[in-house]
């Protein structure tokens, strides 16, 4: 049965064909933050089971490896919450095939103890060498996915993690302690700012697009309200996926740039203000015409990116930037100040619906992501506040 697939027992469903990856939510692991209980020498770091490639040879450096733990752990935080579908693993293939037999997948949102006081997705009843199986989540919700070997002193290797899942998403009003469904859900961030009030890592919201960003053009606009920054980089807008798929950043006094598909285009513009600016950028892919618009007025247009496509699957976030690896990285582009207005369009807005939107009068409803009926979460500091 080349490319079908096997149901077992156990709630799993192993695939004859390793090669293949099951279709439905996007694998969401790639890239993250991982950790484990030890590592038995630098070719098994636990990044080797988030790296993208089914390979299932350790001496070839393709998988993790702790020592001879006590239930030894592996663990990959998602960055924020997610609804996980599924969690697909491949079992090492050149040797050892049977240690990972009693295995645990456990999802949630504590990290302690990586994260081994979460509740259980499955357990690997057993699992053949250099074997990828499929085990069903349902939708269990959590930052924190983990794999573990309870009860007893073993290896655990594994040679790819994968997390097929889609963003938790409610509607929050108390700075992201606990979800919150009431009379105003439908009412999205209507008259409301999201205020990103210190530097903190751990402060974001990830926002959830009505539709797939699959995408050959856009519009997107928000108006931004910062204090006096300097030189200092800041993170406006990212969607990332396996990569960093599109970034809207101030990157110096004055400059402001997009990055889609690993190439960036920078624009001379005015400066974000303490009393606040309008910004909007427009792409389409046929001739690549790119342009910033502050506060309604349009910069030069630049050619940026031809024929290029924004790719689905993946993770809207404000006030952090999602493609950069260190911790260092990540202070220095984070966002400080408050966040208004965002829309976005699957195409490019005439220059007149653009000063409708900056003027807050009639225009089209965003079809990506509308303001008045944004789904969103929030993590750490970020409070919702009346605009006025």
């Amino acid at each position: 049965m080349p490319g079908g697939f096997i149901v077992g027992g156990g709630g799993h469903v192993a695939l004859v064909d390793a090669s293949i990856i099951p279709v439905g939510d996007p694998n969401i692991a790639v890239g993250k933050i991982s950790s484990q209980s030890s590592t038995f020498e630098e070719k098994g770091v636990s990044r080797k089971a988030i790296d993208g490639s089914l390979a299932n040879s350790y001496v070839n450096g393709d998988c993790t490896l702790t020592n001879q733990d006590f239930e030894p752990w592996w663990m990959v935080d998602l960055i924020s919450a997610f609804q996980v579908s599924a969690v697909v693993i491949t079992n090492r293939g050149d040797c050892c095939g049977s240690r990972i037999k009693g295995a645990e997948i456990l999802i949630g949102d504590l990290p302690q103890k990586g994260g081994t006081m979460n509740p259980r997705c499955a357990t690997i009843t057993s699992m053949g060498s250099g074997e990828t199986m499929s085990f069903n989540c349902a939708g269990m919700q959590g930052q924190y996915v983990t794999i573990t070997i309870p009860g007893r002193n073993e290896f655990l290797s594994l040679c790819e993690v994968q997390v097929l899942a889609h963003p938790w998403l409610h509607i929050v009003h108390d700075g992201g302690r606990s979800p919150v469904r009431d009379s105003e859900t439908d009412l999205g961030l209507q008259g409301r700012v999201l205020s990103f009030l210190n530097q903190s890592r751990s402060s974001f919201v990830v926002i959830s697009p009505m539709q797939s960003l699959s995408l050959m053009e856009f519009t997107l606009c928000m108006r931004v309200v910062v204090g006096d920054l300097g030189e200092h980089k800041v993170i406006l807008f990212s969607y990332h996926s396996q990569y960093d798929e599109l970034r809207l950043f101030r990157e110096a006094k004055g400059l402001f740039g997009l990055h889609m598909g690993g190439r960036s285009v920078v624009f001379v513009l005015p400066d974000l203000s303490t009393l606040g600016s309008h910004i909007c950028v427009t792409w389409e892919s046929e001739l690549g015409l790119t342009a910033f618009w502050i506060d309604g007025k349009r910069s030069i247009r630049k050619v940026y990116n031809v024929g290029h496509v924004l790719q689905s699957g993946g993770t809207a976030i404000l006030g952090q930037d999602q493609g950069v690896k260190s911790m260092t990285e990540q202070e220095e582009w984070r966002f400080v100040g408050e966040i208004t207005d965002l829309y976005m369009w699957d195409y490019v807005l005439k220059s007149h619906d653009i000063q409708e939107v900056f003027q807050v009068r009639q225009f089209p409803r965003g079809n990506i992501f509308d303001w008045n009926t944004l789904s969103y979460k929030i993590t750490g500091s970020v409070k919702v506040l009346p605009k006025d």
